[in-house]
C-alpha cells in the first residue's frame, strides 16, 4: 500500500465516480481504475461496488475511508512537525544566564523569543563563567553568557557588549552624598565582592585596580548574587560593586554611585559548542545574536 494509493481511494469515495476523480487527480480513468484495484488486491478487501452506472463504498471501504483519513493527517503533521525541528521552531534549548544578564537581558529575551518561537521550550539556570563553560563542555546547556575573556578551543564566542561596574553602599554612608567616587577613597572602607572561585579573571582584575588606585581592598564578605551583596551593603556590612544595569533594581537602603576614572568593565559573550548541529540551538543562537534586547545594552 503506497500513499498516493489512499489519496486516489479517497478521491474516488468522495466522488462516487472514477471518471471525475481521475479528473482531479489528473490522472487517466484507466490508470486510476488499476491503482484502486492494486489496493484492493494488496489489502484483501474490496472497497467499492461498482457497475458501469454507479460506484458505492462497501461497508469496509466506509471503515477504511476513516483509516485512510487518519493516516494521511498524521503524516501531514509529522511532515509539518519534523519541518519545524528543521527550521528549528521545535525543541528545547537551555540557556545558562550570569549575573549581569540574569537581570537587564533574561525578562525581554526570553519574552521576545517566547512570542516568536512558542514551541519552544527555554530552560533557564544561572550561574557564573566558568561554570557555563563547563556546563557547556558535558552539555549540560546549550547556548551560555560568558564574562571574556575565556579560553576554551571547543566553544564559540560571539561578544555581545561592554558594561561599567558602579559602587552600590548604604544610604546612610558619609559618601552617599557624592555624585561620583573615586576608587581610592574606599581604601579604608570593608568592600563586599564576588567569591574569587565564580569569577577569578575578574577579582583578580578587581585586585589590580585597587592596587592601582594605591590600597589593597579590604574585602570583609564575599557574595555571588547582587541582590545578596546589596542586602549586605544596606545591613552597613560594607560597600559592594555592581554592573550599572543592576540599579534598575529596588533595592532600599542603598544608593548607587559611579566610580571616577578606569575600573572595572565587563565583557559580555554569547559562547555554544563549536559541533552544535540542534537546529533549535542554532536557531536561538541567531535569535539572540540579532535581538534588539541585545542591541539596546551594547
Amino acid at each position: 500500500m503506497e500513499l498516493r494509493q489512499l489519496k486516489y481511494f479517497i478521491a474516488v469515495a468522495e466522488e462516487l465516480h472514477f471518471g471525475r476523480a481521475a479528473e482531479s487527480l489528473h490522472l487517466s480513468q484507466p490508470a486510476l481504475s488499476k491503482q484502486i484495484q492494486a489496493l484492493e488486491d494488496s489489502l484483501e478487501i474490496q472497497l467499492f461496488e461498482r457497475t458501469k452506472h454507479w460506484v458505492r463504498l462497501t461497508i469496509t471501504g466506509q471503515k477504511f475511508l476513516e483509516t485512510a483519513h487518519k493516516i494521511l493527517r498524521e503524516v501531514e503533521d509529522g511532515i509539518q512537525i519534523t519541518k519545524q525541528v528543521a527550521a528549528g521552531q521545535v525543541g528545547q534549548v537551555r540557556v545558562g544566564f550570569t549575573e549581569a544578564t540574569l537581570f537587564s537581558l533574561a525578562p525581554k529575551l526570553v519574552n521576545h523569543y517566547q512570542d516568536e518561537y512558542p514551541q519552544v521550550n527555554l530552560i533557564l539556570t544561572s550561574g557564573g563563567t566558568e561554570a557555563h563553560v563547563e556546563a557547556l563542555r558535558t552539555h549540560r546547556i546549550d547556548v551560555g553568557f560568558v564574562c571574556l575573556p575565556i579560553r576554551e578551543s571547543s566553544l564559540s564566542i560571539h561578544p555581545l557588549f561592554e558594561e561599567k561596574y558602579i559602587v552600590a553602599l548604604p544610604t546612610s554612608h558619609r559618601l552617599a552624598r557624592h555624585k561620583q567616587i573615586a576608587l581610592e577613597s574606599l581604601a579604608t572602607e570593608p568592600l563586599i565582592f564576588y567569591p574569587r572561585s565564580l569569577a577569578p579573571v575578574l577579582y583578580a582584575n578587581f585586585i589590580k585596580c585597587c592596587e592601582r588606585a594605591g590600597f589593597a581592598p579590604n574585602v570583609v564578605q564575599e557574595a555571588e548574587l547582587a541582590q545578596t551583596r546589596l542586602g549586605l551593603a544596606a545591613a552597613g556590612v560594607g560597600i559592594t560593586f555592581v554592573l550599572s544595569d543592576i540599579q534598575n533594581l529596588s533595592a532600599k537602603g542603598v544608593v548607587y554611585r559611579p566610580l571616577s576614572g578606569d575600573f572595572l568593565t565587563l565583557r559580555l559573550a554569547l559562547a555554544w559548542r563549536q559541533n552544535e548541529s540542534s537546529p533549535v540551538v542554532l536557531e536561538c543562537i541567531k535569535v539572540i545574536k540579532s535581538s534588539k534586547a541585545i542591541q539596546s545594552l551594547a
